[in-house]
């Protein structure tokens, strides 16, 4: 696992609308300890078979582990379409995996558009109301468009856990871009496994001259609905008969056009470090060297 300085305390703010306070009262403080290597038990050790399944299915060389405690406790969320681990201090998903095949790609299912609260979430979590009158958008994680065949896998992709706040150029205009490319990469290749998620991440705190040990960030509604500062999503296909992989970290702003993708590609490891996530952590160190210790060229 990647090593990197100790994480900066947060300090949440809440999102000012209108000229009123969005569903929120206080300022909120938030520590993240370093992220280091400390071991985390795998996820597959206590997992039901049909949870399993669902790992396998979505995660390549085995789910995401935290590689920091101070993360914060968690829910995971096991469905055939995605498997997610959810935040219940930010009440967001620390990360979203998806196995997609070609195959769910070639149907015209279309889009509900009811984002509901998850039930399989018995802890602190969002709801659709969280998002009323904040100035950002319901942003998917899992993609419903990686969902065209099965009414019930696009459905959902629409509960809240599966959310985040993001800006409505990013989620409409960039990110929506960049969620076509991979769905494009899916067709070359028959079959990807993504990876996304939140990140929060002040280019200031990685160097020591300008690093003051806070980070801000913002949140709404009467939940608390952490808003992340930027977004990743990594992408892993074979390519003959070897894994490549590129990753994005896009910042939660608006975006005007043209949208250049290759400007926002960073090393996977670059990602674990400032997530405090282990990605595919079964690999063996010499594939983590290889997938994730430097940035990929843009992929065609």
């Amino acid at each position: 696992m990647h090593m990197s300085a100790p994480a900066p305390v947060r300090v949440g703010l809440c999102l000012l609308i209108a000229g009123f306070m969005s569903g929120c009262t206080t300022t909120s403080m938030h520590t993240r300890a370093a992220i280091g290597s400390a071991h985390v038990p795998e996820l597959q050790a206590g997992l039901k078979p049909d949870q399993k399944a669902d790992v396998d299915k979505n995660c390549l060389d085995g789910a995401p582990v935290k590689t920091s405690e101070a993360l914060g406790p968690t829910e995971m969320v096991f469905r055939e379409g995605y498997v997610l681990e959810h935040s219940s201090t930010d009440k967001i998903p620390l990360w979203v995996c998806e196995g997609v095949d070609k195959s769910q790609l070639t149907g015209s299912e279309g889009r509900s558009n009811k984002f509901k609260t998850d039930p399989a979430l018995k802890g602190p979590h969002s709801t659709p109301a969280d998002y009323n009158r904040t100035g950002y958008d319901r942003g998917h994680q899992a993609p419903a468009g990686n969902e065209t065949t099965d009414a019930k896998l696009k459905d959902e992709t629409f509960y809240m856990s599966n959310m985040a706040p993001q800006i409505p150029t990013l989620n409409r205009q960039a990110w929506r871009m960049l969620e076509e490319k991979t769905r494009d990469w899916v067709k070359q290749f028959g079959h990807a496994y993504e990876l996304t998620g939140p990140v929060f991440f002040d280019p200031k705190e990685d160097a020591a001259n300008s690093a003051t040990g806070t980070l801000e960030f913002k949140t709404i509604g009467k939940d608390s609905v952490a808003v992340p500062t930027h977004f990743y999503k990594i992408v892993v296909v074979k390519d003959g008969n070897n894994l490549k992989a590129i990753a994005f970290v896009m910042p939660n702003i608006k975006y005007t056009p043209p949208y250049h993708l290759e400007q926002y590609i960073k090393p996977i490891a670059w990602v674990e470090q400032h997530t405090g996530l282990n990605f595919m952590p079964q690999l063996s160190a010499a594939e983590k060297h290889q997938l994730e210790d430097s940035a990929s060229p843009m992929w065609p």
